[in-house]
């Protein structure tokens, strides 16, 4: 089950700073209030493909552009007859981002968090805080924030707001594409000279970042007094319906504490919400595996009984730090003329203080569609090349220098931050991918955890942490009749990502990524969705109560 496994390791999120040009601008003065223009508090970056109106509801907030204006105009010392002109840029998934350009040329960005961003006051204060930290502490180049109010209630512009620097240059994404390898991996050397720098302050609580005074009960930092460790402001603590729930979102003072504090969260959420969230990565129907509340527990329950003997015995890659939660080249801004010299990252939204070994990935931008690289060595070159046609030979050669640029992020990692690289080398190990796969089982994969459970009592005593607290028994007890149910379960959980894989396929650029598209594809991918549909009810369902199961298990809009 290794390969259905890895299907389930932790994705990116959906980027929250837009990109490309504005969606509605304004110049100033208009004859028309700034507020009268809806277009400026809705969702308009595209169209969703399942359960819309939540998902746009989640996304509007209303509030006084008017006032917004006068707070981005005040926060470099000018009013608001002096700005020249409002943007709405592209939308984020969780945010509403403006540009605001002054009569003198000045400009700065100003960021409404939608109600789906995070918790009210929570989310903006730690952002905040974060930036503060990072910028001051840690030495990156974020950007300056002019003004700001986490609390909706206490502000004119009736909304929680984020008023920064703008960031100068071109964002990675623009330039990526066009860069040679060289440039590349100097990017890349920049890039982890920051990770770097961010392990130069480590912390003992984990959690978020805030202002001392921004946050009851939080955990004190020694030598960093303005700051405290309070509860998560993380995308899994918040994401599927969770936001809604009380539940621990800590700080907290172990890395035990907080690993189970993650199966107790998951619990708290399959047993009180009123309908679990569907898969993304699976169709689930007749012939295939059937989730339960039942079965997501049990899952989580082994979990549980599992999750210390799991954690690293080297506390050099348990300490708790400050990382950026998304690097991909939209958060990267970059000079134009010298692509590898960073001058900004930018959506420190969401941001945590975690173990090293939950931060220790790749940058996103370096992400690639083919086999996982371990070690230090450099990807093989693939096999008879010469007998590819041109347009293989071209996609061979992309994957190569993709895994070669990967390979050489590892190479550098391992030469200049051993630690970081040991965290690395941890998240390749059976003890990892248990960790991570139970931080979403609300949504997926307990079929597959309970078969993974199966197969580590095999592997019980080569594990560090079972032979650092003295080789205990395998804590997990199957009966027989248990057994069988988990490997049927888990071949019904492999076909329905197949499936899945299959219709993501059919679909090709096409696919609505996280249930999204651009509303001039809207119509046309409806159709193709609702075609495919037809034909996966007639290749499966076998009667009249198939064909009603499947309509209820189909995951997107009629």
């Amino acid at each position: 089950m290794r390969s259905a496994f890895s299907l389930f390791r932790k994705q990116k999120r959906m980027p929250s700073y837009p990109s490309g040009h504005s969606t509605n601008s304004l110049n100033r003065p208009s004859h028309t209030s700034c507020n009268t223009n809806d277009d400026w508090f809705r969702y308009t970056r595209g169209r969703f493909l399942f359960n819309e109106a939540q998902e746009i509801s989640s996304r509007y907030v209303k509030f006084n552009m008017e006032e917004f204006i006068k707070r981005a105009t005040e926060s470099v010392g000018l009013t608001s007859a002096q700005c020249a002109r409002v943007e709405k840029l592209p939308d984020g998934m969780f945010n509403k981002t403006f540009l605001f350009t002054m009569h003198d040329g000045t400009q700065v960005v100003g960021k409404v968090p939608n109600p789906n961003a995070g918790r009210p006051h929570y989310t903006t204060a730690s952002e905040v805080a974060t930036m503060d930290f990072a910028r001051n502490q840690l030495r990156t180049p974020v950007p300056k924030v002019l003004s700001w109010s986490s609390k909706a209630e206490d502000n004119l512009v009736g909304a929680e707001y984020i008023i920064m620097e703008k960031v100068a240059g071109v964002q990675l994404s623009k330039v990526w594409p066009t860069m040679g390898i060289k440039e590349r991996f100097e990017l890349v050397k920049t890039i982890s000279g920051y990770q770097k720098a961010w392990m130069s302050i480590s912390f003992t609580q984990y959690g978020s970042l805030y202002y001392s005074s921004d946050v009851k009960g939080g955990l004190s930092i020694p030598n960093h007094h303005r700051f405290a460790v309070g509860p998560s402001t993380g995308r899994e603590f918040l994401d599927d319906g969770r936001i809604a729930l009380d539940f621990d979102r800590g700080p907290w003072t172990s890395v035990e504490q907080y690993k189970s504090a993650v199966g107790l969260r998951e619990i708290a959420c399959v047993q009180n919400m009123t309908r679990l969230p569907r898969s993304q990565l699976s169709l689930y129907g007749p012939g295939t595996y059937l989730c339960s509340r039942s079965k997501k527990i049990a899952a989580l329950e082994c979990y549980l009984r599992l999750v210390k003997y799991l954690l690293p015995t080297d506390p050099s890659i348990t300490t708790a730090f400050l990382w950026h939660p998304d690097l991909h080249a939209e958060n990267i801004f970059v000079h134009p003329e010298r692509p590898a010299e960073v001058l900004g990252i930018i959506d420190w939204q969401s941001s945590e203080l975690l173990p090293l070994f939950d931060h220790a990935r790749q940058p996103y931008f370096l992400d690639y569609d083919g086999p996982l690289l371990t070690g230090i060595d450099p990807p093989a070159f693939p096999e008879g090349f010469d007998k590819l046609s041109s347009v293989e030979k071209a996609e061979a050669q992309d994957l190569y220098l993709k895994m070669s640029l990967s390979a050489l992020y590892r190479r550098f990692t391992s030469g200049n931050n051993e630690t970081l690289f040991k965290a690395m080398e941890f998240r390749q190990t059976t003890s990892f991918e248990m960790l991570l796969l139970a931080h979403n089982l609300l949504i997926d994969g307990e079929a597959i955890y309970q078969s993974r459970c199966l197969d580590l009592e095999k592997e019980w005593t080569a594990l560090l942490g079972v032979q650092a607290a003295g080789s205990p028994p395998f804590p997990l007890l199957f009966s027989a009749d248990e057994v069988a149910l988990i490997n049927e379960d888990a071949s019904g959980a492999v076909r329905g990502m197949e499936l899945m894989r299959s219709l993501r396929q059919s679909l090709g650029q096409m696919w609505p990524d996280k249930g999204v598209v651009r509303a001039e594809q809207y119509d046309e991918v409806k159709k193709l969705l609702k075609q495919a549909k037809a034909e996966l009810i007639d290749k499966l369902a076998h009667s009249n109560t198939e064909r009603l199961a499947w309509e209820e298990a189909w995951p997107f809009d009629s």
